[in-house]
């Protein structure tokens, strides 16, 4: 039986629903996010504190630990002949 692995709970602000995939140390977050809890720079709800203007900060918070889509948006053929005759 394979044992589910839990994932961190913090939720990137990045496209809409976008997780941290690494493994769950405590409270649910990943060590690293766990950290910027116990700091206050992330509040219990896993959101990023607003009182955290830091942007460089802010934004190491928020993309750690994301996996992206790595292929880029191409705009199909038949899309472009129906808006351009």
């Amino acid at each position: 039986m394979d044992r589910i692995v839990e994932r961190c709970r913090f939720r990137s602000s990045y496209g809409g629903d976008f997780h941290c995939q690494d493994r769950a140390y405590h409270y649910g977050f990943c060590r690293f996010h766990f950290e910027c809890y116990m700091r206050g720079e992330i509040l219990a709800n896993g959101q990023i504190n607003e009182k955290l203007s830091d942007q460089l900060r802010r934004r190491a918070i928020n993309f750690h630990g994301l996996r992206l889509p790595r292929e880029t948006y191409v705009e199909s053929s038949s899309d472009r002949k129906s808006r351009y005759p």
